[in-house]
């Protein structure tokens, strides 16, 4: 019995050293079939809209397209015949796939939209935002399954077998090439026959009808502006000109305050087929619509990319010209300006202010803003807000403190003020525990979806409040106020087309109010990106090539003339400016964090037996940090006008700067910096006793709390 099982063993090892010596190809096509049919099966497993047995159906059911995605994977893992490892190289690649395609199926169930290249540019805003959609365990098992996967691979590359021979480079230079010609082949034949496309529509549907890994792999290499065939200095000053002459030049006469707020996750509920809610959770903007311009705009994104729609709105260009799953702030918007409606009335005289209720650093938006032309950008951290009940139960903060920084970007300055805020109450995640919900809902079997809802429905209401809030204060206004309302995308709440009267997962409402009579809109379905242009043209503002091309063509059908956008578009981004000459026409802005600026006005030692600084100044938050020559100091924030800074020594000429920091307590903008000069400041002492006082008050209100 023994010698038989060494003599199966023996066989067993013969036949393995044959086979990963020799015949080490068919592993590959194996790995390439297992790891693409897992990855798609994951993602149906996690998808409520698609069934657990995806990855069998997209085997059975698009046998090509299978075939195509398992090519790339293929190829990738082919590129480790160059080492002698080779089963190491084929286990880590393989689970570089498996993270990523791993990766994807969470994403495709928290927020609908499946995984793209740009996720990956923006691993730290994700970080921001993990505990809102991920549970502890979730993600003490996330942890626990790198740090499992890591140490596996390390055991891997110390035990796996090196193959008994020398490295073939030519002839395995030449096989890797061969698959790269079927691979790349196989995909343009895909495409030529319109198996599969090149360009998305519906990220969500196209992942899942094309596949993950071709999918991920496209958004990683088609990024950008496509080159229009016909691209040329005559063309594009051709349609300059022909929009110039399009448009009627009349004399601007009406500037009023522009205002857009962009809604988080808004849609009108109420044409969901199936759902009846205990009372409309949206009475107030139904409301508006009936007595104001209004429709329906065709978003480009559904559950998430907020930013996106920002994009489109606030530059007139159509993300169906840029890569799929491109994201333009983290890429063009990273480096340079482009032309927006922000450069757009700049010289009509308008201050363009940007606001929104949460992380600055969310996106990049503090950079990104200053490449949109804003002027002021009013976030979470120079709100300073600080109510007990100022956040929802996901702790995002509650939009109706949006209304008083609306107010103070309007009395901030003497001009015409374009405000562009963006509310944050009513995102995802959908899953509060222990909470009771105001508004009830029926017509849902699942438990915990009907439980969705109805926080959804609570978090809308209170919304809905904030648009009848804001509205009645700019009512009282002397100034001439046009409000455009409208949501970004639908929320992820597994909605599909089928549970819609319009049977349209890309609309949602919009609504264009004013506190005086005039007669400049109508009512209109619009792209988002025509929505500048609406309010624009109707004032006579022509900046603007974009701008421009779009008022031109505004009662046409968008087919009728997006080849032209398409120009105008990679003109400005990718193409050589022909529109406004060689030099680029838009320059970033010094972007102000908050609407009033953050101002050191003086610097005291302090006078007693406690070692620090007391930084006297002006709209100082609780997001300000304390900087002794770019080092950070622990800093008590006292009030608006007086930080404390544990230093144990300052000298004549340091620097003291005042920087903001996110919810995470990362430094990210510096407001204002000082030296310290012993004879000019501490001689002129102020309000130190005051400030002790505060401090005492503060330490037993702490005390207090802590009993």
């Amino acid at each position: 019995m023994k010698e038989k099982i060494e003599e199966y063993k023996k066989k067993i090892k013969e036949f393995w050293n044959e086979a990963y010596n020799k015949k080490i190809l068919y592993f590959y096509f194996f790995m390439a079939i297992l790891v693409t049919f897992l990855i798609e099966l994951f993602a149906g497993i996690n998808a409520t809209d698609y069934s657990n047995m995806q990855g069998v159906f997209f085997l059975i059911g698009s046998p090509y397209i299978f075939l195509c995605n398992a090519l790339i994977v293929l190829f990738t893992l082919s590129i480790t015949l160059m080492i002698r490892r080779r089963l190491f190289g084929i286990f880590f690649v393989s689970a570089l796939w498996m993270f990523f395609g791993i990766t994807n199926a969470i994403l495709v169930g928290i927020r609908v939209t499946p995984f793209i290249r740009s996720d990956m540019t923006m691993i730290d805003s994700a970080l921001k935002i993990v505990d809102k959609y991920l549970s502890v365990w979730q993600i003490v098992a996330i942890i626990l399954g790198v740090i499992l996967g890591i140490v596996l691979l390390v055991i891997a590359f110390i035990k796996a077998p090196k193959i008994d021979h020398k490295v073939s480079v030519g002839r395995d230079i030449i096989t890797i090439l061969i698959i790269g010609v079927l691979c790349i082949g196989s995909i343009q034949l895909g495409r030529a026959s319109n198996l599969i496309t090149k360009k998305f529509d519906n990220l969500r549907k196209c992942y899942f009808n094309y596949g993950f890994v071709y999918c991920f792999t496209n958004s990683i290499f088609n990024m950008g502006v496509d080159k229009p065939e016909n691209y040329n200095e005559l063309l594009v000053k051709d349609i300059s000109k022909r929009n110039q002459d399009e448009v009627e030049e009349e004399k601007v006469k009406d500037k009023p305050n522009i205002i857009f707020v962009q809604l988080e996750s808004f849609f009108e509920v109420n044409d969901l087929k199936n759902v009846q809610f205990s009372e409309n959770p949206i009475p107030n903007f139904e409301q508006l619509m009936k007595d104001y311009p209004s429709g329906y705009l065709t978003v480009p994104v559904i559950g998430a990319g907020t930013v996106n729609t920002e994009f489109e709105v606030e530059t007139g260009m159509s993300l169906e010209n840029f890569g799929s799953g491109e994201i333009p702030y983290n890429t063009y918007l990273q480096d340079y300006a482009l032309e927006s409606i922000c450069y757009n009335i700049k010289p009509y005289g308008y201050k363009c202010h940007a606001i929104h209720n949460n992380d600055a650093t969310f996106y990049s938006r503090y950079k990104v803003f200053s490449h949109l032309g804003y002027d002021t950008f009013d976030s979470l951290e120079t709100m300073n807000i600080q109510d007990a009940d100022a956040y929802n139960p996901k702790n995002w903060l509650k939009d109706r403190y949006l209304t008083d920084e609306i107010m103070k970007s309007l009395k901030s300055t003497k001009e015409q003020d374009f405000i562009y805020t963006i509310t944050v109450q009513s995102h995802g995640k959908y899953d509060p525990e222990e909470y009771e919900s105001k508004i009830k809902v029926q017509g849902i079997e699942d438990e915990a979806l009907t439980a969705s809802y109805e926080y959804f429905a609570d978090q809308l209401s209170e919304v809905d409040t904030f648009v009848k809030d804001l509205t009645d204060r700019l009512s009282e206004s002397k100034e001439h106020t046009i409000v455009v309302f409208y949501g970004d995308h639908l929320p992820t709440l597994d909605i599909t087309e089928e549970d819609l009267e319009n049977e349209n997962l890309f609309q949602t409402p919009y609504v264009i109010w004013s506190n005086y009579k005039n007669d400049y809109f109508k009512n209109r379905d619009l792209y988002t990106f025509q929505l500048e242009s609406v309010i624009l043209k109707a004032l006579h503002i022509t900046d603007g090539r974009i701008n421009l091309c779009h008022q031109a063509n505004l009662d046409k059908d968008y087919a009728d003339y997006k080849d032209e956008l398409h120009v105008l578009t990679y003109d400005l981004t990718d193409g050589d400016h022909y529109a406004d000459g060689e030099e680029v026409a838009y320059k970033e802005t010094k972007l102000q964090m908050g609407v009033y600026p953050i101002k050191i006005t003086n610097i005291n030692v302090a006078s007693d037996d406690d070692s620090g600084i007391y930084i006297y100044g002006k709209n100082f938050t609780t997001s300000c940090r304390v900087y002794v020559n770019d080092s950070i100091v622990d800093t008590e924030y006292i009030d608006n006008s007086t930080l404390f800074a544990d230093v144990s020594e300052l000298a004549d000429g340091d620097v003291v700067s005042v920087h903001l920091v996110d919810s995470k307590d990362l430094e990210f903008f510096e407001v204002d910096n000082m030296e310290y000069h012993k004879d000019a400041m501490d001689s002129g002492r102020q309000g130190e006793e005051t400030t002790k006082a505060k401090k005492e008050k503060k330490a037993k209100k702490k005390k207090k709390k802590k009993k």
